[in-house]
């Protein structure tokens, strides 16, 4: 599956550019670098070119991800609302697929089998210097189907109706479409939370799907810089397709609860744009729905509001890198590694016996996508997800010497057995439990028959195991 690597974004007649930088303009059309992240919208993926001469994220790009000092989501309870106000409907299939994958993931908890097993690297400190990390667990906990009239339509903050009246600009206006501003999302998910009776926590996330010919965009923010975001310049709305494919946030509504902010994502209809210029629909439909590539967009979203659910959790928020702003779902932005099956109908996971599209995630301990190399190609000696890591500390030191093995990405619960051998014998060093993140701590001691020279420490268990080098100094 490809990937392209091209950094600009046409987006129209109006200017998107970080503060104190300038946008190359053409004509009427603007051409600027895109931004995952502007002010509070974060997580932004955007279309990919079928011409490969105009947007993607840069990705895998200089740079790796920052713990900025806020929460993670350890587990994650996910709703989803589907959206089709009079004259709009979702495709047959589509919203069964979508609440198939939520539960799918649900019971591959624990396991080391799909993308979602690298967020467990990533944690939340307290004050006290003590670290929560990312479980890889997620509950489907509903579902609604919700035929509210849209709002009023505000002109000025949504002029996204033309683009998703004709699927993405390839055919003749339709007489029924409609654009929602973020804000009016925001509305809109308040009103289902308090008529279904969700709870809203910081472990909670709500996913928008609006149905087809209903566009969505955030409006102008001039100067924005939030603290949680880029500070970016935009003077005019951005909108669904021509600039994004999807999003996640986070709001306070007083109306719903006074203690915590509502994590969303905004979830528009990708496969309205399948073989456009701009498209956030690759073609591929694994389950032979048009849910597919929305499946592929959902689990770049849930993946960034796990691990960055207020902006402040982990992203790359050093200036100077080129992926400055992104999160673990923008740094591998369209990245699929290895792909099987037949065109048309290619997948690159199966969770809980179903075919699915999905990209792979950050795995900021190797910097890099799992499953393809630097440059985005499929490496097929490699899975799409994590296989087990260990490192070693110290990794060098004589017989009896003692030293820790640490591990990540094994089966939650996993029994993992440690053994250091040499260029003679082999020794036992004792096992340990993964915890709920899969990740496991082992004090041991050089082997007192250990040789001088360079040695192997490995650690097996369900999942897979793990090797790395010690030294034994002579």
């Amino acid at each position: 599956m490809r990937r392209l690597l091209a950094v600009a974004v046409i987006v129209g007649a109006f200017a998107v550019a970080p503060l104190g930088s300038a946008s190359a303009t053409t004509g009427s059309n603007t051409t600027t670098q895109f931004q995952s992240r502007i002010g509070n919208i974060w997580g932004m993926i955007a279309p990919e070119s079928t011409t490969g001469t105009q947007v993607s994220n840069s990705a895998p790009a200089s740079g790796s991800l920052y713990y900025n000092g806020g929460p993670v989501m350890p587990t994650s309870n996910v709703y989803s609302i589907y959206w089709a106000p009079s004259g709009y409907a979702f495709p047959a299939g589509y919203v069964g697929n979508l609440n198939q994958y939520f539960k799918d993931l649900q019971a591959d908890n624990g396991k080391d089998s799909n993308p979602y097993v690298n967020g467990t690297q990533y944690y939340e400190q307290s004050s006290s210097g003590a670290k929560t990390y990312v479980q890889e667990h997620t509950t489907f906990a509903g579902t609604y189907a919700d035929s509210d009239p849209l709002p009023t339509l505000d002109p000025v903050n949504c002029p996204d109706t033309p683009v998703a009246a004709t699927n993405g600009g390839a055919s003749v206006p339709s007489t029924s479409a409609g654009c929602v501003t973020d804000a009016q999302v925001q509305q809109e998910i308040s009103t289902v939370v308090k008529r279904e009776g969700w709870p809203v926590s910081n472990t909670t996330e709500f996913f928008m799907f609006t149905a087809p010919n209903i566009g969505t965009c955030f409006p102008a923010q001039v100067g924005v810089d939030s603290g949680a975001g880029v500070g970016t310049t935009v003077t005019a709305p951005l909108c669904s397709f021509s600039y994004f494919c999807a999003y996640h946030s986070a709001y306070f509504d007083s109306t719903v609860n006074t203690n915590s902010q509502i994590i969303y994502s905004n979830m528009p209809y990708a496969a309205q744009t399948n073989g456009n210029p701009l498209t956030c629909d690759l073609g591929q439909r694994p389950n032979g729905n048009p849910s597919d590539p929305e499946i592929s967009v959902t689990s770049h979203e849930h993946n960034e509001s796990i691990t960055d659910p207020f902006g402040t959790g982990w992203w790359d928020s050093n200036p100077n890198d080129s992926a400055y702003g992104n999160e673990n779902g923008d740094m591998c932005a369209w990245n699929f590694g290895t792909t099987y099956g037949p065109t048309g109908a290619e997948y690159n996971e199966t969770i809980n016996g179903h075919h699915y599209l999905m990209q792979t995630e950050w795995d900021n301990t190797t910097n890099g996508c799992p499953g393809s190399d630097s440059s985005g190609n499929p490496v097929p000696s490699q899975p799409n997800y994590d296989t087990p890591e260990i490192s070693l500390t110290p990794n060098i030191g004589y017989a009896t010497a003692p030293f820790k093995i640490s591990g990540l990405f094994f089966n939650v619960g996993d029994r993992v057995a440690s053994s250091f051998s040499d260029a003679g014998s082999t020794w036992g060093l004792g096992s340990a439990t993964a915890n709920s993140s899969g990740q496991f701590s082992l004090m041991t001691k050089v082997p007192s028959g250990a040789k001088a020279g360079s040695a192997t420490v490995t650690s097996s268990g369900n999942a897979g195991k793990a090797s790395a080098g010690f030294t034994v100094p002579s």
